[in-house]
């Protein structure tokens, strides 16, 4: 552009120079020939002033050094004499003749056929017989001298190198604060929105940035407004605990979430892929493809591992009201699904727990009817006891469990933990002296707890029973309860049977039981209960066993004082 504007003006600046010196010219000329032509009429005076001048007198007259040519007519157009030809046809067409003949001078510029040139004439009438005629050659009235030649070139380098250093000027003045623009409309694509770019005029260009800056502003808030959307929208798809995915027609990935990402094990970005080379799942693609009429389904998936997921599906809809592709919801159901499992499998094992007593009291009981001697009536009644009993902590441990896991008002009162701890132990010795089983107990722990005291001592009684419960006769049963650092540690220790380590993971489980424990009469939750009486002091439970050397139960909680 600049290059342009240079040339621009450059021949701009030529052609107004062409066109003034060629006026000139043409004015110089117009005046040099009415110069000529005054010139003519005064040598025409001078001649009609003294007619007796020689042919020779006659070479005196000159202008620009060449000899004027005089000529003296009759009124019949007859040549009488000319210096410069002798014998001439008759001039009486000439128009220089006939315009002097009417008005007594005339001036003219014609081509002379006599001369062969143009030639510049003056007439003058004499009287009403001659008429005398001078004349000079058009080629002698010079406009531009040669001496002052090389002053023309001066002034038309000159005028270049003015219009040169102009048009630098105004090229500055253009394209400077164009440049301004365009490194400002740089910055701003690279992502700089601060930049603006100066006004420095208020022409049309000023006006130009002006402009852009405005624009500038508006692209800055617009900017701001999307990235702000963009990063709520963001932040709501990153925390969302479900997934999300949007394809368009051609079953491209258009968004995907971080927890969408987890159910299905992608660990790269795939925005852009189609969605069945990397989702692997016959169901889930076929409800995705095929089945537009239903929008939830409900899917198990194997890959990168087990899960249910129920998945929904909405069709996006542009500005116009025109499907331009799919959002799919992934919702993980799979704990969901298990825990109805296991809400079912409660009922069930409740059932069959409650049945077993049950059957016996109901069979012993019509037995009874037919039994006629004491002995056999009281050994009847005696089972038919026990199992009530039985029966009796069944129904009292799963009221027990059910109060644990629907109570959401936990009492928060001060305790001395190493008091409950003698309290629960005092409450089961009668259980170990019967089986001769020896207790000792170290409280060590220094301090106070803050929950529910009830339930801190089931905690406690729950595991002291079992250890004398699943430990053989002349047994010995540790508790002991000490600190370190901000946690009470208690241990319930018993050198008893002890449980196989593939039964280690499910103790924790409602209804379940070791083999060698089902004879001991426990109903299956004592340990259900101790796992949610630790979760409600917000502790953790470990258990350490090994088959025939006893077990230990440890009990870790953050004291509170």
């Amino acid at each position: 552009m600049k290059k342009r504007i240079i040339v621009f003006n450059i021949i701009t600046v030529l052609f107004a120079l062409l066109i003034l010196t060629s006026s000139f010219v043409a004015l110089v000329n117009v005046n040099e020939i009415e110069k000529t032509k005054s010139l003519l009429s005064s040598y025409n005076k001078i001649m009609i002033l003294n007619p007796n001048f020689t042919e020779k007198n006659l070479e005196n007259f000159k202008i620009n050094n060449v000899r004027v040519r005089f000529t003296l007519i009759d009124k019949n157009g007859n040549v009488k004499f000319d210096s410069s030809n002798k014998d001439l046809e008759n001039h009486f067409d000439r128009e220089e003749i006939i315009e002097a003949i009417k008005k007594d001078e005339a001036s003219i510029t014609r081509f002379s056929k006599t001369e062969g040139v143009n030639l510049v004439y003056y007439a003058n009438k004499l009287d009403d017989d001659i008429i005398i005629r001078s004349a000079v050659p058009l080629s002698t009235v010079k406009v531009l001298s040669l001496r002052y030649f090389k002053y023309y070139i001066l002034v038309i380098i000159l005028v270049l190198l003015l219009s040169l250093g102009l048009s630098l000027k105004l090229v500055r003045a253009i394209i400077y604060p164009i440049k301004e623009l365009e490194t400002a409309t740089a910055k701003i694509a690279n992502g700089d929105f601060n930049r603006r770019a100066k006004i420095h005029t208020n022409d049309e260009v000023g006006s130009l940035a002006h402009t852009f800056n405005n624009m500038a502003d508006q692209l800055q808030v617009r900017i701001s407004d999307s990235l702000d959307k963009q990063n709520k929208l963001e932040s709501i798809l990153e925390s969302m605990e479900s997934g999300v995915i949007a394809i368009d027609k051609q079953e491209k990935i258009m968004l995907i979430n971080p927890y969408a990402k987890r159910v299905f094990g992608l660990n790269k970005n795939i925005i852009g892929k189609n969605i069945g080379e990397y989702i692997i799942d016959y169901d889930l693609i076929k409800f995705i493809k095929d089945t537009p009429e239903i929008e939830t389904v409900e899917v198990k998936i194997l890959h990168p591992f087990e899960r249910e997921l129920r998945i929904k599906k909405a069709p996006i809809i542009n500005s116009i009201k025109l499907p331009i592709g799919t959002v799919i919801a992934v919702q993980d159901i799979t704990d969901i699904k298990r825990l109805e499992n296991m809400r079912s499998q409660f009922v069930a094992n409740v059932s069959h727990e409650l049945r077993t007593p049950l059957t016996s009291i109901k069979g012993f009981a019509e037995t009874l009817k037919y039994v006629k001697e004491d002995e056999t009536k009281n050994k009847f009644l005696d089972i038919i006891d026990k199992e009530a009993d039985r029966l009796t902590r069944l129904i009292n441990d799963i009221l027990v469990l059910s109060n644990i896991e629907n109570n959401n008002n936990v009492l928060e009162v001060e305790f001395d933990p190493n008091e409950v701890i003698t309290e629960a132990i005092n409450m089961v010795s009668g259980q170990a002296v019967l089986k001769n089983t020896k207790i000792e107990i170290l409280n060590n722990y220094k301090g106070l707890l803050v929950g529910d005291r009830d339930k801190f001592f089931q905690l406690i009684l729950n595991l002291v029973e079992n250890a004398i419960k699943y430990s053989g006769e002349e047994s010995n049963v540790l508790v002991k309860s000490y600190n370190v650092n901000d946690y009470i540690y208690i241990e319930v220790a018993d050198n008893g049977f002890g449980i196989p380590k593939e039964d280690l993971p499910r103790i924790f489980e409602r209804f379940y039981r070791v083999d060698k424990s089902r004879a001991k009469g426990g109903t299956g939750l004592g340990l259900a209960i101790v796992k949610h009486i630790v979760k409600i002091f917000n502790g953790e439970i470990y258990v350490d066993s090994n088959v025939g050397f006893g077990t230990k139960f440890t009990v870790k909680i953050k004291k509170i004082y």
